[in-house]
């Protein structure tokens, strides 16, 4: 700022234009002075307040957009969970229902084989009870047996 544009009063404001009238200053009067210096000031003032506003006001819309964009990002991310809590509710009914189709035909075929085998070893099994009464009835016979002869040894001698 240069001295001569404080000394012109046309360069002052319409707010203070009134006091070289009113009070009949004069360009090179120190308070005329004073009062021009301190309105360069507080004009130079206003605009720097004015730029740090628009950098502050661009600053603060950037982080309002990121933070927008967060926000949906997290409502996007809350909709895919519950859409996968709701798929994972269902998700034991299912395997169910696969694991039971799926082990339907192998476990039918299992139990029909284990009644063929059953039907087949029963002759088996009757032929083994058989062979286990001829068994005793041999042990038997040969107790009593073993018994005559002790007897009948014991009374000769």
């Amino acid at each position: 700022m240069k001295p001569e544009e404080l000394l012109d009063p046309t360069k002052l404001p319409e707010d203070l234009q009134w006091l070289p009238e009113r009070f009949k200053l004069q360009p090179d009067d120190p308070v005329f002075l004073l009062i021009a210096w301190h309105w360069h000031r507080v004009k130079q003032g206003e605009d720097t307040l004015r730029a740090a506003i628009v950098e502050m006001k661009a600053a603060l819309d950037k982080r309002v957009e990121s933070l927008s964009n967060a926000a949906e990002t997290v409502a996007g991310v809350g909709a895919a969970l519950v859409s996968l809590q709701d798929a994972l509710e269902h998700k034991p009914e299912e395997l169910g229902r696969q694991i039971e189709a799926q082990l339907t035909k192998p476990v039918a075929d299992a139990l029909a084989q284990i009644k063929a085998l059953e039907k087949a070893l029963a002759p088996l099994a009757r032929t083994f009870r058989s062979a286990q009464h001829r068994q005793l009835l041999a042990a038997i016979l040969t107790g009593v047996a073993l018994g005559v002869l002790s007897a009948v040894v014991a009374l000769l001698a």
